[in-house]
Protein backbone atom coordinates (compact mmCIF):
# COMPACT_ATOMS: atom_id res chain seq x y z
CA UNK A 1 0.00 0.00 0.00
CA UNK A 2 2.84 2.39 0.79
CA UNK A 3 4.47 1.71 -2.59
CA UNK A 4 1.16 2.40 -4.38
CA UNK A 5 0.59 5.57 -2.38
CA UNK A 6 4.08 6.89 -3.10
CA UNK A 7 3.75 6.23 -6.83
CA UNK A 8 0.36 7.96 -7.08
CA UNK A 9 1.53 10.89 -4.93
CA UNK A 10 4.58 11.47 -7.11
CA UNK A 11 2.70 10.99 -10.41
CA UNK A 12 -0.73 12.53 -9.79
CA UNK A 13 -1.18 14.04 -13.24
CA UNK A 14 -0.10 10.88 -15.03
CA UNK A 15 -2.35 8.70 -12.85
CA UNK A 16 -5.39 10.74 -13.95
CA UNK A 17 -5.12 9.26 -17.44
CA UNK A 18 -3.45 5.82 -17.28
CA UNK A 19 -5.25 2.54 -16.67
CA UNK A 20 -5.31 0.42 -13.52
CA UNK A 21 -3.10 -2.11 -15.31
CA UNK A 22 -0.47 0.55 -15.96
CA UNK A 23 -0.31 1.52 -12.28
CA UNK A 24 -0.20 -2.12 -11.23
CA UNK A 25 2.71 -2.69 -13.60
CA UNK A 26 4.60 0.37 -12.33
CA UNK A 27 4.16 -0.75 -8.71
CA UNK A 28 4.82 -4.44 -9.43
CA UNK A 29 1.49 -5.46 -7.91
CA UNK A 30 -1.73 -6.96 -9.21
CA UNK A 31 -4.83 -5.13 -10.42
CA UNK A 32 -6.71 -6.51 -7.40
CA UNK A 33 -4.17 -4.94 -5.06
CA UNK A 34 -4.84 -1.52 -6.62
CA UNK A 35 -8.59 -2.01 -6.16
CA UNK A 36 -8.10 -3.01 -2.51
CA UNK A 37 -5.98 0.09 -1.99
CA UNK A 38 -8.76 2.32 -3.38
CA UNK A 39 -11.32 0.72 -1.07
CA UNK A 40 -9.03 1.12 1.95
CA UNK A 41 -9.17 4.89 1.46
CA UNK A 42 -12.99 4.79 1.29
CA UNK A 43 -13.40 4.81 -2.49
CA UNK A 44 -15.62 2.48 -4.53
CA UNK A 45 -12.97 1.71 -7.13
CA UNK A 46 -10.13 2.90 -9.33
CA UNK A 47 -12.30 5.28 -11.39
CA UNK A 48 -13.24 7.14 -8.19
CA UNK A 49 -9.55 7.42 -7.35
CA UNK A 50 -8.82 9.01 -10.74
CA UNK A 51 -11.74 11.42 -10.34
CA UNK A 52 -10.48 12.45 -6.90
CA UNK A 53 -7.00 13.11 -8.34
CA UNK A 54 -8.43 15.23 -11.18
CA UNK A 55 -10.45 17.32 -8.76
CA UNK A 56 -7.48 17.79 -6.46
CA UNK A 57 -5.23 18.88 -9.32
CA UNK A 58 -7.89 21.25 -10.61
CA UNK A 59 -8.43 22.83 -7.20
CA UNK A 60 -4.69 23.34 -6.73
CA UNK A 61 -4.52 25.27 -9.99
CA UNK A 62 -7.51 27.49 -9.28
CA UNK A 63 -6.97 31.00 -8.03
CA UNK A 64 -8.87 31.63 -4.77
CA UNK A 65 -10.34 34.75 -6.32
CA UNK A 66 -11.91 32.86 -9.22
CA UNK A 67 -15.68 32.92 -8.89
CA UNK A 68 -18.20 31.18 -11.12
CA UNK A 69 -20.16 34.39 -11.68
CA UNK A 70 -16.95 36.26 -12.57
CA UNK A 71 -15.98 33.49 -15.00
CA UNK A 72 -19.44 33.66 -16.62
CA UNK A 73 -19.26 37.43 -17.06
CA UNK A 74 -15.73 37.19 -18.47
CA UNK A 75 -16.84 34.43 -20.88
CA UNK A 76 -19.80 36.44 -22.21
CA UNK A 77 -17.72 39.59 -22.53
CA UNK A 78 -14.92 37.89 -24.40
CA UNK A 79 -17.33 35.99 -26.65
CA UNK A 80 -19.20 39.21 -27.42
CA UNK A 81 -16.00 41.06 -28.26
CA UNK A 82 -14.93 38.20 -30.51
CA UNK A 83 -18.19 38.19 -32.48
CA UNK A 84 -18.25 41.99 -32.74
CA UNK A 85 -15.05 41.81 -34.80
CA UNK A 86 -16.62 39.53 -37.42
CA UNK A 87 -17.54 40.83 -40.86
CA UNK A 88 -20.04 38.56 -42.60
CA UNK A 89 -20.41 40.68 -45.76
CA UNK A 90 -18.53 38.35 -48.11
CA UNK A 91 -19.97 35.21 -46.51
CA UNK A 92 -23.50 36.56 -47.00
CA UNK A 93 -22.84 37.33 -50.67
CA UNK A 94 -21.48 33.83 -51.25
CA UNK A 95 -24.45 32.15 -49.56
CA UNK A 96 -26.96 34.32 -51.41
CA UNK A 97 -25.50 33.40 -54.81
CA UNK A 98 -25.28 29.66 -54.09
CA UNK A 99 -27.81 27.34 -55.68
CA UNK A 100 -27.44 24.76 -52.89
CA UNK A 101 -25.71 24.97 -49.51
CA UNK A 102 -24.13 21.96 -47.78
CA UNK A 103 -22.58 21.82 -44.34
CA UNK A 104 -20.03 19.39 -42.92
CA UNK A 105 -18.78 19.20 -39.32
CA UNK A 106 -15.68 17.37 -38.10
CA UNK A 107 -16.78 16.49 -34.56
CA UNK A 108 -19.62 16.19 -32.05
CA UNK A 109 -19.60 19.81 -30.86
CA UNK A 110 -19.15 21.05 -34.42
CA UNK A 111 -22.16 18.95 -35.43
CA UNK A 112 -24.26 20.74 -32.80
CA UNK A 113 -23.12 24.06 -34.25
CA UNK A 114 -24.10 22.85 -37.73
CA UNK A 115 -27.55 21.81 -36.51
CA UNK A 116 -28.07 25.23 -34.95
CA UNK A 117 -27.08 26.90 -38.20
CA UNK A 118 -29.54 24.74 -40.15
CA UNK A 119 -32.31 25.60 -37.69
CA UNK A 120 -31.67 29.35 -37.80
CA UNK A 121 -31.16 29.86 -41.52
CA UNK A 122 -34.33 28.02 -42.49
CA UNK A 123 -36.16 31.06 -41.10
CA UNK A 124 -34.94 32.86 -44.23
CA UNK A 125 -36.00 29.88 -46.34
CA UNK A 126 -32.43 28.72 -46.80
CA UNK A 127 -32.22 24.94 -46.60
CA UNK A 128 -28.78 23.77 -45.54
CA UNK A 129 -28.09 20.11 -46.24
CA UNK A 130 -25.89 18.32 -43.70
CA UNK A 131 -23.30 15.82 -44.92
CA UNK A 132 -22.81 12.83 -42.65
CA UNK A 133 -19.38 11.27 -42.97
CA UNK A 134 -16.79 10.60 -45.67
CA UNK A 135 -18.85 8.15 -47.71
CA UNK A 136 -21.73 10.57 -48.08
CA UNK A 137 -19.34 13.32 -49.13
CA UNK A 138 -17.77 11.11 -51.81
CA UNK A 139 -21.19 10.15 -53.24
CA UNK A 140 -22.37 13.74 -53.21
CA UNK A 141 -19.17 15.10 -54.74
CA UNK A 142 -19.99 13.44 -58.08
CA UNK A 143 -23.02 15.70 -58.46
CA UNK A 144 -21.86 19.08 -57.14
CA UNK A 145 -21.05 22.08 -59.31
CA UNK A 146 -19.46 25.49 -58.91
CA UNK A 147 -22.91 26.91 -58.18
CA UNK A 148 -23.02 24.93 -54.92
CA UNK A 149 -21.53 26.05 -51.62
CA UNK A 150 -20.02 24.08 -48.75
CA UNK A 151 -19.63 25.24 -45.15
CA UNK A 152 -17.05 23.24 -43.18
CA UNK A 153 -16.86 23.51 -39.39
CA UNK A 154 -13.64 22.27 -37.79
CA UNK A 155 -11.94 23.30 -34.56
CA UNK A 156 -8.35 22.82 -35.75
CA UNK A 157 -8.83 22.93 -39.50
CA UNK A 158 -6.17 20.23 -39.80
CA UNK A 159 -8.09 16.93 -39.51
CA UNK A 160 -6.96 14.63 -42.31
CA UNK A 161 -10.44 13.99 -43.74
CA UNK A 162 -11.35 17.69 -43.51
CA UNK A 163 -8.19 18.70 -45.36
CA UNK A 164 -8.88 16.01 -47.97
CA UNK A 165 -12.42 17.36 -48.56
CA UNK A 166 -11.13 20.94 -48.73
CA UNK A 167 -8.45 20.05 -51.27
CA UNK A 168 -10.97 18.29 -53.53
CA UNK A 169 -13.33 21.25 -53.41
CA UNK A 170 -10.52 23.74 -54.00
CA UNK A 171 -9.07 21.83 -56.97
CA UNK A 172 -12.49 21.63 -58.62
CA UNK A 173 -13.30 25.30 -58.06
CA UNK A 174 -16.22 24.58 -55.74
CA UNK A 175 -16.57 27.39 -53.17
CA UNK A 176 -16.60 26.72 -49.45
CA UNK A 177 -16.59 28.74 -46.24
CA UNK A 178 -14.57 27.55 -43.25
CA UNK A 179 -15.39 28.06 -39.57
CA UNK A 180 -12.35 27.28 -37.42
CA UNK A 181 -10.30 28.29 -34.39
CA UNK A 182 -8.42 31.58 -34.73
CA UNK A 183 -5.07 30.41 -36.07
CA UNK A 184 -3.51 29.71 -39.42
CA UNK A 185 -4.72 26.33 -40.67
CA UNK A 186 -4.97 24.40 -43.93
CA UNK A 187 -8.77 24.49 -44.13
CA UNK A 188 -8.95 28.27 -43.76
CA UNK A 189 -6.14 28.80 -46.26
CA UNK A 190 -7.99 26.77 -48.91
CA UNK A 191 -11.43 28.29 -48.33
CA UNK A 192 -13.00 31.09 -50.35
CA UNK A 193 -14.02 32.81 -47.12
CA UNK A 194 -12.97 31.98 -43.56
CA UNK A 195 -14.58 32.80 -40.23
CA UNK A 196 -12.35 32.53 -37.19
CA UNK A 197 -13.49 31.77 -33.65
CA UNK A 198 -11.57 31.73 -30.37
CA UNK A 199 -12.86 29.20 -27.77
CA UNK A 200 -12.70 30.64 -24.26
CA UNK A 201 -11.00 28.65 -21.46
CA UNK A 202 -12.95 28.15 -18.23
CA UNK A 203 -11.43 27.35 -14.79
CA UNK A 204 -13.00 23.98 -14.01
CA UNK A 205 -11.87 21.77 -11.13
CA UNK A 206 -12.07 18.48 -13.02
CA UNK A 207 -10.47 19.34 -16.35
CA UNK A 208 -7.96 22.17 -16.62
CA UNK A 209 -8.12 22.22 -20.41
CA UNK A 210 -11.86 22.83 -20.80
CA UNK A 211 -12.81 25.42 -23.42
CA UNK A 212 -16.30 26.82 -23.90
CA UNK A 213 -17.76 26.54 -27.39
CA UNK A 214 -20.18 29.42 -26.73
CA UNK A 215 -18.37 31.63 -29.24
CA UNK A 216 -19.07 29.15 -32.06
CA UNK A 217 -22.80 29.22 -31.38
CA UNK A 218 -22.82 32.99 -30.93
CA UNK A 219 -21.02 33.51 -34.23
CA UNK A 220 -23.63 31.38 -36.01
CA UNK A 221 -26.46 33.37 -34.42
CA UNK A 222 -24.99 36.74 -35.38
CA UNK A 223 -24.22 35.41 -38.85
CA UNK A 224 -27.90 34.49 -39.21
CA UNK A 225 -28.96 38.00 -38.09
CA UNK A 226 -26.48 39.54 -40.53
CA UNK A 227 -27.72 37.36 -43.39
CA UNK A 228 -31.38 38.19 -42.72
CA UNK A 229 -30.55 41.89 -42.91
CA UNK A 230 -28.55 41.30 -46.08
CA UNK A 231 -31.62 39.69 -47.68
CA UNK A 232 -33.72 42.72 -46.84
CA UNK A 233 -31.13 44.94 -48.52
CA UNK A 234 -31.16 42.72 -51.64
CA UNK A 235 -34.84 41.96 -52.17
CA UNK A 236 -36.73 43.84 -49.49
CA UNK A 237 -37.97 40.63 -47.82
CA UNK A 238 -36.70 37.11 -47.20
CA UNK A 239 -37.11 35.05 -50.36
CA UNK A 240 -40.17 32.86 -49.93
CA UNK A 241 -38.94 30.08 -52.19
CA UNK A 242 -36.51 27.75 -50.41
CA UNK A 243 -33.28 26.79 -52.14
CA UNK A 244 -33.56 23.09 -52.89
Amino acid sequence: DLIIWRYIYNNKKQCCHISIYDIAKECNVSRTTILRFAKKISLDGFSDLKTMLKMELGQNNLSPSVDISEAAVALCKKAGEEVAKQDFTNANKIIYKAKRVFIYSSGYVQENVANEMKRLFISCNLLIYEIKGSDEFKRLFKNVTKTDLFIIISLSGESSHVVEFAQKLHMNGIPFISLTRLKSNTLANLSLEHIYVTPVALPTAVDNDYESMLTFFLVVEIWYVSYSRYLIEQIGICDLSPKI
